[in-house]
Parts: C-alpha cells; structure tokens; sequence
C-alpha cells in the first residue's frame, strides 16, 4: 500500500503499529462472509457441509489480499477524517 495519499498527501501509516486493530475488523469481514455463504449454500440451496467447506478455505485464501486491503482502508477511515483540498 502506499504511504501517502497520492490525491491529498495523507499519512496512510499515522504510528507504528497503527493498522494492528485492522486485524479485528478482517476477522470480522471474513465471519461475515463465512455466516452469509453458510446461509446462502447450506440451508438455502442444501448443499453438502462438505462441498461447501470444500469450497470455502480456497475462497478465504483468494480473498485473502482483497479482505486484508478493506480491513485497512476500514481502520484508516474510523480515526482519519477525509478533508478535500479545494482550489479556488
């Protein structure tokens, strides 16, 4: 990821150790996405447990580089508001 904000110049690494809570919020996209998968293939189109979980641990492993960015992006925006620079 970039250090800076290439539109706004924004610190994208406040602190060292900054994105350590960005951890919990990835672990809650990827409970989300589990739960919403188990509802949608297990007990709405009665798929086999183990088709689906078959089907799952690879998906969670491609989504892995997707889910770490939005869990970033989601940490950085609850403690870095977003100030537009305006031209006059």
């Amino acid at each position: 990821m970039h250090t800076h904000c290439p539109h706004c110049h924004q610190s994208l690494i406040p602190e060292p150790g900054f994105y350590w809570g960005s951890m919990f919020v990835s672990y809650a996209f990827y409970t989300a996405f589990t739960i919403a998968t188990f509802f949608v293939f297990v007990l709405w189109l009665n798929l086999d447990l183990d088709y689906y979980l078959t089907g799952l641990v690879p998906a969670l492993i491609v989504l892995t580089p997707y889910f770490f960015r939005l869990a970033r992006r989601t940490w950085l925006t609850f403690f870095v508001s977003y100030k537009p620079v305006t031209t006059p």
